[in-house]
């Protein structure tokens, strides 16, 4: 009768074979607690006279268990601090969410699901530092994208008559107004402006409506925040309002202003 692999197997055992898929591990016993598997390492680690013989149940045994109580602890407050401290566990409660979020600046928002704020501490603990690709258009969208909104930028630069221009937000409105018309779900409203001088605007702050004016002599300096197309608006729940500017803020190059053709909802 050939051998039969199962979870009891070893390589230490009458009869075991040797070669490949023979699991190469020590005998352990699956019911054994922490306190046993503990005090069978400190028998390994004496000598094997008579007078380092470690009974079960002697005073010499219970003399290990009771110093075996403080390695345990350890093991379990490692565990803790190990668990709290990266949230890739399911032991990463909410109370490591709130502290977290304290410690990294994000917004505390309890009406956002538990997957999005640890995604928001990921991905703010793995936010490169000192890279200049951060900037790039795509970057800046697909961190905002990851977060939940449904958004995308446009860069403020278009190639007319042989030279580079930047257009002011009443223009693209106007270009999309001739290729589009107004209906069905798209409506006016909720921190939506139309305008050049008033247009909503992400600067500086995590207001509804900032207040920033923004020469066309500064137009270089700018960028749109909208739909898949620009010009198209896209819709941002009025709940997340603040977390989503300052996600913008975070990720844009501190001297550029975004133009957002966005509907808190």
């Amino acid at each position: 009768m050939s051998y039969t692999k199962s979870n009891k197997s070893t390589m230490h055992g009458l009869g075991t074979p040797h070669g490949l898929g023979v699991p190469h591990r020590y005998p352990t016993d699956e019911g054994a607690s922490l306190t046993d598997v503990l005090s069978d390492l400190s028998r390994q680690l004496y000598p094997t006279g008579r007078a380092w013989w470690l009974q079960n149940s002697s005073v010499f045994d219970r003399f290990h268990k009771a110093i075996n109580v403080n390695f345990i602890r350890l093991i379990q407050d490692s565990d803790l601090t190990i668990d709290s401290s990266i949230p890739d566990n399911v032991n990463f409660n909410l109370d490591d969410v709130l502290l977290w979020e304290y410690r990294l600046g994000l917004t505390s928002n309890p009406l956002v699901s538990y997957d999005n704020r640890v995604a928001a501490i990921r991905r703010k603990m793995a936010y490169p530092s000192n890279v200049k690709a951060r900037q790039h258009p795509l970057f800046i969208q697909e961190q905002l994208r990851q977060a939940g909104f449904d958004v995308y930028i446009h860069e403020n630069r278009f190639f007319e008559g042989g030279e580079w221009v930047y257009k002011t937000p009443d223009e693209i409105i106007a270009l999309s107004l001739n290729l589009t018309e107004h209906g069905g779900g798209t409506q006016h409203g909720g921190g939506t402006q139309h305008g050049y001088i008033n247009f909503d605007v992400i600067a500086n702050e995590t207001e509804l409506i900032e207040s920033y004016s923004v020469g066309s002599a500064n137009l270089w300096a700018t960028f749109f925040i909208g739909g898949a197309s620009l010009g198209d608006s896209a819709s941002v729940p009025v709940s997340r309002l603040i977390e989503f500017k300052e996600l913008v803020l975070k990720l844009k190059p501190a001297h550029t202003v975004a133009f957002s053709f966005i509907n808190y909802i």
